[in-house]
Order: C-alpha cells, then structure tokens, then sequence
C-alpha cells in the first residue's frame, strides 16, 4: 500500500491509501464533471542526507512548499 496526498477543487490536502499498482485517482466536481488525477512522486533531500519521497495526485499546479508542508502534517 502507499499513501497518496490528494489536493482537490481547491479543498484542504488529505491522506489516502492505495494498492502499489494504482497510477491516478478518480474525483468529481461538485458540478458533476470527472476527472482523473495521475499519481505523482516528489522528493525531497533532508539537511542529514537522507530524502523523503511523496506520492501526490491534483487538479493544480503545486509548489514543492505546499507539498512539503502537505507532507509533514499528514504523514
């Protein structure tokens, strides 16, 4: 299983987890359009010199603070 932080429709970050295989997620609007979210990993290197990686799906652009910051709350 892994744990993918999803931001959606301009909602607050949540946590789901999903089977290793899964590549997006399925997620409609409230005005009844779907969309498919594609899984996404990002990383980020610690001042110790490990990394800690983080699988993400959004309907928007994000920067890598709010994924940090997603991360370090949820996770």
């Amino acid at each position: 299983m892994k744990r993918v932080i999803v931001f959606f429709n301009l909602g607050p970050a949540v946590v789901m987890s999903l089977m290793d295989g899964v590549t997006s997620i399925r997620r409609e609007y409230p005005n009844g359009q779907e969309i498919q979210l594609q899984i996404m990993s990002a990383g980020f290197p610690s001042l110790t010199g490990d990394s800690m990686m983080v699988h993400v799906a959004s309907d928007r652009t994000l920067s890598s603070d709010e994924i940090l910051e997603a991360a370090n709350k949820l996770l």
